[in-house]
């Protein structure tokens, strides 16, 4: 009998090493909740295009199932894409273990979130990062795709894109970032440290934001041409979904005449606010051209 118990207790162990158990993945989401998953995911529904970059930059983007009809096509061809309203027989229809969104898309679409949720879908709502936040973000989508290398990525680009641009004589950086109210970048924004990598100074660094951990400031009319007796040498319009305007728009402005000798350029929101690892450092040398058109190499 002992032998039989101690053959059987040998095979277990065998098969144990052979097949280990994985332990189950337990991480947080933004809108409180505790997730399990039982292993990886492998076919995740991203419905927000950060989430989506963000996923192609740590190596995951074959897991992508569906991203949202928001995403760049050109990143990902052949890919199933979403409308932003997706219902849950559509989202179903994908088989996915996983699917990532905003608190904001969770908000207008509570009963697709319900009903995968019962269909037994992990559903995950990430806010998009403060840049001080990247790193942790990178890590809960590293962790549900079992890419361990993912927040390490994010110190070693950040590290990398970084333009050796002396601190005195950089130019003096205004962002548009919505014309409605003229909101400009808080300053833990993405894009206020997009704009201090590519080598200018945010003029209004000292905005406070609609709340906590929004990318958003109010800032005014008054206030943005105070700043423009100061000097402001480059006025960046950040054009996109959150600041539909075009450059008649800008220029047909009442006060537009106070921002003196100020270049107005407009750059694609995906390229300054989207916090997208993929396109950091794209993002940054397109804005290094626009404040040293000159170029030129720094110490």
């Amino acid at each position: 009998m002992a032998r039989c118990l101690m053959r059987l207790l040998s095979v277990l162990v065998f098969l144990l090493l052979q097949y280990p158990v994985q332990a189950e993945i337990r991480v947080s989401d933004d809108s409180g909740r505790s997730l399990v998953l039982e292993q990886t995911a492998g076919r995740i529904v991203s419905l927000y295009a950060g989430h989506s970059e963000n996923l192609l930059a740590i190596g995951a983007g074959d897991f992508l199932a569906a991203v949202s009809e928001g995403d760049d096509p050109h990143l990902f061809a052949g890919v199933p894409r979403l409308p932003f309203r997706a219902d849950a027989e559509q989202i179903l229809a994908l088989s996915p273990d996983l699917v990532l969104m905003r608190p904001f898309t969770e908000s207008t679409l509570g009963e697709t979130v319900r009903i995968l949720e019962k269909s037994g879908v992990t559903v995950a709502s990430l806010d998009p990062p403060t840049w001080d936040g990247m790193g942790p973000y990178l890590s809960k989508l590293g962790i549900m795709t079992g890419i361990e290398s993912a927040e390490k990525l994010w110190r070693e680009k950040t590290a990398a894109v970084a333009k050796k641009v002396p601190e005195e004589g950089r130019p003096r950086v205004f962002l548009e970032s919505s014309f409605r109210g003229l909101k400009t970048c808080s300053p833990s924004s993405w894009a206020a440290h997009v704009i201090h990598l590519a080598g200018g100074v945010n003029v209004a660094g000292g905005a406070q934001p609609l709340r906590e951990g929004s990318p958003l400031a109010p800032w005014g009319e008054e206030r943005l041409l105070t700043l423009a007796m100061e000097g402001i040498d480059v006025y960046l319009v950040q054009a996109g979904a959150m600041n539909p305007v075009t450059e008649q728009d800008v220029l047909s402005r009442s006060w537009i005449s106070g921002l003196e000798n100020a270049r107005i350029v407009f750059l694609p929101e995906e390229y300054i606010s989207r916090p997208s690892l993929f396109r950091l450092e794209e993002s940054v040398d397109r804005l290094f051209k626009v404040l040293y058109p000159e170029g030129g190499v720094f110490p």
